[in-house]
């Protein structure tokens, strides 16, 4: 079982645990087939990652266009880390959030070249 972020989801991947949003209404039942419209509704509800199928999992980390040289992952941190500086760091809310925010950043700057 891996747990991806959404904004990592590829058509085709498959649902390994039920997902649910934040009210734990089930949104995708374990075994669901990835679709551009299922990865929209995920969004929509504010999920933030999903567990998926083993093989699939395996497959997308695999792809080359994925892997991000660990130093600029490590500047992406450094940013995150400042931003959140006054807040406290051991709530695991606020670790979801900085994870979150150091991904955004990191797709924000590869997009950007």
């Amino acid at each position: 079982m891996g747990r991806i972020g959404v904004d990592q989801l590829n058509e085709g991947m498959i649902v390994d645990d039920p997902v649910c949003d934040f009210h734990g209404t089930v949104l995708m039942q374990k075994g669901t087939v990835i679709t551009p419209k299922g990865i929209k509704i995920l969004k929509m509800w504010g999920v933030l990652e999903v567990s998926v199928d083993d093989v699939s999992a395996v497959e997308h980390r695999a792809s080359p266009e994925r892997l991000v040289d660990p130093s600029f992952e490590e500047e992406a941190k450094r940013e995150v880390d400042s931003l959140f500086q006054h807040v406290q760091h051991s709530n695991v809310f606020v670790k979801e959030l900085m994870r979150f925010a150091t991904n955004r950043i990191i797709k924000s700057r590869l997009e950007r070249g």
